[in-house]
């Protein structure tokens, strides 16, 4: 009975190993897929908290910009500026990549290998579902990634951070890859934005 036991568990234990690897392998994946578009706009959908709203990111390397109606954010790899449009206010700050991940939802794909057990879920015909459980020094307790297998790509991400109940569901309904984006596209350019005032928190 013993011996049974002990087996079982022995076979438990490497199927278990056996899916986290695959579960990263997808993961590596996903994010060579990325590195390989090059410049990327990506069209979402984000629900937190019965409310929802739609956006879009633009990549290139470490740089981004994010517009969610109307309230944008520009990142060119060391300066971020914040702009929300309700108080005409910009805020410029030298962010931390803690607070870069917060932010860009896509930076988490940089950080799956550190403090997170990864394993897959409820995949599909047309998607893997990795799933990832944090611990207590990461940002998120847990995150759902849906991966389309043919390309690749990110096609949804729920994110559970560990500060309280709060939900974040991004849904990505379109591509466009290799996209040419100047630097400047991940700068706050102040002639288009004449009115408002900046706030240098750096």
């Amino acid at each position: 009975m013993m011996k049974r036991f002990i087996f079982t568990l022995a076979v438990f234990v490497a199927f278990m190993m056996v899916q986290a690897q695959n579960a990263t392998k997808i993961l590596d994946k996903t994010v060579a897929a990325l590195k390989a578009a090059g410049d990327v706009k990506i069209n979402f959908v984000l629900s937190m908290e019965d409310q929802s709203s739609t956006g879009y990111i633009k990549l290139k390397e470490n740089k981004f910009v994010v517009n969610l109606d109307g309230y944008i954010i520009w990142f060119d790899g060391e300066t971020m500026w914040n702009y929300v449009k309700s108080n005409q206010e910009v805020n410029v700050t030298n962010p931390s990549p803690t607070e870069i991940s917060r932010i860009n939802p896509y930076a988490f794909l940089a950080f799956y290998k550190k403090g997170y057990s990864v394993s897959l879920g409820k995949s599909t015909s047309d998607e893997y579902e990795v799933v990832l459980i944090g611990n207590e020094s990461t940002q998120y307790k847990n995150v759902v990634v849906r991966v389309n297998k043919s390309t690749y790509f990110p096609t949804a991400i729920r994110l559970d951070s560990t500060r309280g109940p709060l939900v974040t569901d991004i849904k990505c309904t379109s591509y466009l890859k290799n996209q040419k984006y100047s630097d400047k596209t991940f700068r706050f350019v102040k002639k288009n934005f004449p009115n408002v005032e900046i706030i240098d928190l750096r």
